[in-house]
């Protein structure tokens, strides 16, 4: 048997804070253009308990779900790695990282935290204290044509798939899961306003479609974005191609299929990275890009080059990658989920997928927090992933060899 609870939280930040995504934009958020939610699911498989929310921010640190996941573990008697939450990556949300980044930014992040802890916990008891209904669950594919793709190659092979479930009771859809591949960065670096950006609208979207609430998942999307097909960075832009994925998602939900969930194994998968840097190759790579900085025309390159340039310098500060990379693997009848700690590139995301045998594959990144860009070998030196990436060259396909052996 199947039963399912869910339930939104807003998690708007009732002051300005400081947004996190673009290091070239330091100044607060001047106001709000759509609302930030918490959205929670909790669904019971045969009597067995998972606990899945999504935030619409652009990433969590480890300590924060840690701390989120134990609370809930005990509360609701449910294993820790049931619990999944993952985040969007709008970066048009408020930054709420550790980093040391002065006492005013610092009182707002924590402050910040604090609400969204209560919002997320508020959501999971609203869902216990409501109750479960039973429902017999649908599955929605597709692939998505013409208004994203891989952001650096128009060209290159890229996950552009829509994997949704629907959660129908009487025939009504009383809960949904959606899940696609695509960096959130329609809103650019001018953007002041906070924004749950392109997955957070198409959330609203098919909440509104179906009158109910949707978990919105992120993917695999290092390497994935709207920037090859884009037609402007501002609000148009936003609810242009948020419409035209409605569009197509219209077209795809008319082909919904029956699909059997039961528990067959839930494990958890850890791959640990230790290494020093070649900090003389970095210093040097770091040369090259500030001179590119200098010399760069478009905004596109600034952004991008800015950014690079920075996460460049941490990491020659550092010295080194020491993280434990943790993954979930889902086994769940016709569904299979691996979640990732980070912005993997869709190749991979792709090729893990080909290793489940589900009808429903979903590889789930920013689960639980982010590491960082888990950048191909080939593209090292190429562009701002591989310079903001803490992994060194080579060791990501190590990394997606261990978690496609563990599957």
């Amino acid at each position: 048997m199947v039963e399912v609870s869910t339930a939104k939280r807003v998690i708007t930040p009732p002051f300005p804070m400081y947004m996190r995504g673009y290091a070239m934009r330091t100044g607060k958020s001047i106001g709000v253009l759509d609302e930030l939610y918490c959205r929670t699911l909790v669904l019971r498989i045969d009597g067995e308990i998972f606990i899945w929310s999504t935030l619409d921010l652009c990433r969590l640190e480890e300590p924060i779900s840690d701390y989120a996941r134990t609370v809930l573990a005990g509360k609701y008697s449910v294993p820790r790695e049931n619990i999944i939450i993952g985040t969007i990556h709008t970066h048009s949300g408020p930054d709420i990282s550790f980093e040391d980044e002065g006492e005013d930014r610092n009182h707002r992040k924590a402050v910040y935290r604090e609400l969204v802890m209560k919002q997320l916990f508020d959501a999971v008891d609203e869902c216990f204290d409501r109750g479960f209904l039973e429902v017999t669950p649908y599955m929605v594919k597709g692939t998505v044509d013409g208004v994203y793709g891989n952001r650096n190659y128009l060209d290159k092979p890229s996950d552009k798939d829509i994997n949704m479930i629907l959660f129908r009771n009487e025939n009504h859809v009383v809960a949904g899961m959606f899940q696609f591949t695509c960096h959130p960065t329609v809103l650019g670096i001018h953007n002041m306003k906070i924004s749950s950006d392109l997955l957070g609208n198409v959330g609203k979207a098919l909440d509104a479609k179906y009158n109910t609430i949707f978990i919105t998942m992120q993917g695999a999307c290092g390497d994935m974005g709207n920037r090859q097909y884009r037609k402007g960075n501002d609000e148009k832009e936003l609810w242009r191609v948020r419409d035209e994925i409605m569009k197509q998602v219209d077209v795809f939900a008319e082909t919904e299929t029956p699909m059997e969930l039961k528990v067959e194994s839930v494990k958890t998968t850890e791959y640990t990275i230790h290494q020093t840097y070649d900090l003389e190759a970095m210093k040097a790579q770091l040369a090259e890009d500030e001179e590119k900085l200098a010399n760069a025309v478009t905004e596109d390159d600034k952004k991008l080059l800015w950014s690079g340039v920075r996460h460049l310098k941490r990491k020659i500060a550092s010295g080194g990658v020491n993280v434990t990379l943790r993954s979930v693997i889902f086994h769940l009848g016709d569904l299979e989920i691996i979640t990732v700690p980070g912005e993997l590139f869709s190749t991979f995301g792709m090729e893990i997928k080909k290793h489940f045998d589900a009808p429903m594959r979903i590889v789930w990144g920013y689960a639980n927090y982010s590491a960082g860009y888990i950048v191909e070998k080939e593209e090292f030196g190429k562009g701002y992933e591989s310079m903001q990436t803490p992994f060194p060259q080579r060791e990501a396909e190590l990394y997606v060899d261990h978690l496609i052996q563990s599957l």
